[in-house]
């Protein structure tokens, strides 16, 4: 009973200091004073400025020196708050019990209940050298040649994924239909195009719809199989993904691990000694995030804390905010103090004006073909199962190009699955999946693709963190279309977007026999340690042997 009701006492003196700190924060906000957050050893610290200039590094000092500056000249229920807030903020002796002194010797006397409860350290921290195997991030390698007797030469078209699929066979005909339905061209299918019957040439769809003398620019809708059914090429998407959409998949293994946190940690992707988030199935390495050891009591990682405070917990639905596009969590306590308008309630919320910027422009470039250069086109893709829904036409289109992307991934790499939930991680990234685990939600993920003729010859992940980072964590190009430029057309696209929708800098988790290709012939360089730790707010995809590099884009806003 004593532990039960030291734990319930030690609860509410952390909830009533919470208050305490939150108003004296407000008051001085008030009263002119200024917040800001400082580097200091790849980690960001709270600042307190002064109206007179002068910088404090606490909390209690702030309050200690608001306190001398007014000089008693100010009262009321502010002054009294930074005065409780310097008090109780204020170090005390040890206690003198054995068992909390011999453990952590500096431990406050104001908190005396905590010496009721048993020490968390053995209970948080995750050991993996009883284990026969120690775990390590998941690896990526690049195939050096197609797999035998794959179909790796035959074209990446819609054609050839609905013959792949037995929506349609080769060589069966069709024509295509104006408004009134009536037949305007005939032709028979092949995996290259439609093979027209009066001159014999193949045409890709939109060049077979212009053929026909069409300005409609909807081929896959106006072309109609000739045996009788009546479906169009749309018809045979929608159907192949609707069967694809029905086929059981395996049960969601987030929650699956015995352990109940993570084998990897979520910073460096590595296995070891970790320490598990009170929150979220997230692991760390201790110095991965800053700490210097264990620390005593509930500890969260810092995608469960707020975004301002770095100290406050988001729990519930109730008390924070997420932003949209760069996902970071804010208590809505904390952006009251920052900003004054409402924010209870608001849906489609952003951190900033930068992220509602990059949010939209990438929204109206999904699914819309873009001209490159003759017969190539590049086309931003999102997995409708994270996105608005559009037309049928439209999602089963959608649904096709993600698939043939897939296909040229796994052409490209050899599969690589996730110790946690054992999935493959270049699926779970085209298709967007996410996951209560910070480092397997891939919901924020598009897929840049580059088509010649129709046919898909080149992809490219991409996740963008607010203005200051995007990552493309995977590239690849068909074997058959290699040392062509397909490659470069496709990344200078990205590139020159990125940059108009004001994103500072381009990263990706090169492969070792990659990284000469990517910093002499695409302008990348390698990150540093340094470099690397200032992002250690953002979970990025890396995988074992990968070598990060950066490159700066010349933004436009």
């Amino acid at each position: 009973m004593r532990c039960s009701i030291g734990t319930r006492m030690g609860a509410q003196q952390n909830l009533v200091l919470s208050e305490t700190t939150l108003q004296a924060k407000k008051h001085l906000s008030s009263m002119g004073w200024v917040f800001w957050y400082a580097q200091k050893n790849g980690r960001q610290e709270l600042r307190y400025q002064s109206p007179q200039g002068k910088v404090y590094y606490t909390l209690k000092a702030a309050c200690k020196g608001y306190i001398d500056e007014t000089s008693g000249a100010e009262g009321g229920g502010g002054m009294a708050v930074a005065v409780a807030v310097a008090a109780d903020l204020e170090p005390k002796k040890p206690l003198k019990r054995k068992s909390v002194t011999q453990e952590n010797p500096a431990f406050p006397k104001s908190l005396p209940f905590k010496s009721l409860q048993p020490p968390k350290r053995v209970k948080k921290v995750r050991k993996q050298e009883n284990q026969a195997k120690v775990i390590k991030r998941a690896s990526i390698r690049i195939r050096e040649d197609p797999v035998p007797n794959s179909s790796h030469r035959n074209p990446r078209t819609v054609l050839s994924w609905l013959i792949d699929n037995n929506a349609v066979s080769i060589l069966a005909k069709v024509y295509y239909r104006n408004k009134a339905g009536n037949p305007l061209m005939r032709g028979r299918i092949t995996r290259t195009g439609i093979q027209c019957d009066c001159c014999f040439r193949v045409f890709a769809l939109t060049a077979f719809e212009a053929h026909a003398g069409s300005t409609n620019h909807r081929p896959a809708a106006n072309i109609i199989l000739d045996d009788g059914s009546g479906r169009s090429l749309s018809d045979c998407q929608r159907q192949v993904h609707d069967s694809m959409m029905t086929i059981p998949t395996s049960a969601k293994k987030d929650d699956l691990n015995p352990h109940g946190c993570d084998d990897v940690c979520s910073a460096c992707c590595d296995g070891g000694e970790l320490i598990c988030c009170d929150r979220c199935p997230s692991a760390f390495h201790v110095n991965c995030v800053g700490l210097k050891e264990v620390p005593h009591g509930d500890w969260f990682c810092p995608s469960c804390c707020c975004g301002i405070c770095c100290i406050g917990t988001v729990s519930d639905d109730d008390n924070f905010l997420a932003c949209q596009q760069c996902e970071c969590k804010f208590l809505i306590g904390c952006l009251k103090l920052k900003e004054s308008n409402e924010l209870a309630g608001k849906n489609n919320w952003f951190c900033s004006h930068s992220c509602e910027n990059i949010f939209s422009g990438l929204r109206n470039l999904t699914g819309k073909p873009i001209l490159v250069g003759n017969n190539l086109t590049w086309t931003l893709l999102k997995s409708k199962a994270s996105s608005n829904g559009d037309g049928l036409d439209s999602c089963a289109e959608n649904h096709r190009k993600l698939n043939i992307a897939l296909d040229v991934m796994h052409e490209c790499f050899e599969p690589s699955k996730d110790s946690y939930t054992g999935r493959d991680l270049v699926e779970a990234v085209i298709f967007s999946q996410g996951s209560n685990l910070k480092r397997l939600n891939f919901k924020g993920f598009y897929i840049a693709v580059l088509e010649e003729n129709d046919d898909l010859v080149s992809v490219a992940t991409i996740r963008v963190h607010g203005d200051i980072v995007a990552e493309m964590s995977l590239v690849a190009t068909r074997f058959s279309h290699r040392r062509r430029g397909m490659c470069r057309a496709l990344v200078d696209e990205l590139e020159k977007n990125l940059a108009k929708l004001g994103v500072q800098k381009l990263i990706l988790p090169a492969v070792p026999a990659a990284v000469d290709t990517w910093v002499n012939g695409f302008g990348f360089s390698h990150m540093t340690g340094d470099e690397r730790s200032k992002l250690l707010q953002y979970t990025l995809l890396d995988f074992q042997g990968s070598i990060m590099c950066q490159k700066p884009l010349k933004t436009e806003l």
